[in-house]
């Protein structure tokens, strides 16, 4: 071959490569205009006290996650208590997996905590009994320790329980405990006509880092 014919190969093989490479940044392009297209016609504002069922959340890594989540809203329940101010809980699906996401106000400030439900603990996996709930009633008991971290009383009491934001109230008694530095919470939860004991273990969430695509049905 002469010496045109080696360049006129090399030219090809140049313009197919760059035609690959173009193909893919189109098609990049083209997904992010899909995206901002659905995310600006959707129901948005970037405020998950608005965000009921249908939407969409984008989560930051907590917990043992490294990547941030993206988890779709099922139902929207709300919480309260004899005094104070309610509570949310949005019941999310990421994947199989059911996520609870909730949200409270304190202070005007927005507080957000999330958790996997299946890496709930049991009442056995905090080597914990009735009897003990009910020295931490009494006052007999302050803390105890799990998964290496010791783990403080913060309030015990009724509370009361709304499906999806409306339903007639259910009623539960909570024991509610913090990590030292506030950054995981248990609520242990006996519920009435219930014999067993359910616990809820979250992490806290950065609330500005949570991100809003779709508020669904907001309230």
């Amino acid at each position: 071959m002469g010496p045109l014919i080696y360049i006129a190969i090399g030219m090809g093989v140049a313009v197919a490569t760059g035609l690959v490479i173009s193909r893919k940044k189109q098609a990049e392009a083209d997904r992010a205009r899909q995206r901002d297209a659905t995310v600006t016609g959707a129901n948005v504002t970037n405020d998950i006290t608005r965000v009921g069922k249908g939407g969409v959340l984008r989560l930051p890594p907590f917990g043992g996650s490294r990547t941030p989540i993206e988890t779709h809203v099922t139902r929207r329940h709300r919480y309260r208590q004899d005094s104070g101010d309610p509570w949310y809980e949005l019941v999310c699906e990421h994947g199989r997996r059911e996520l609870l996401v909730e949200w409270s106000r304190s202070g005007g400030e927005v507080y957000v905590t999330g958790g996997f439900e299946d890496e709930n603990p049991s009442l056995d996996d905090l080597a914990l009994t009735e009897d003990d709930l009910i020295a931490f009633d009494e006052g007999r008991r302050k803390s105890f320790e799990w998964d290496g971290i010791e783990w403080k009383l913060a309030d015990t009491g009724e509370r009361f329980f709304h499906a999806d934001d409306r339903g007639a109230p259910e009623g539960y008694y909570a024991w509610e405990f913090q990590a030292p530095d506030e950054s995981r919470y248990l609520s242990v939860e006996k519920w009435a006509g219930e014999a067993d004991f359910e616990v809820y273990h979250l992490w806290a969430i950065d609330a500005r880092a949570v991100e809003v695509y779709d508020a669904g049905a907001a309230s």
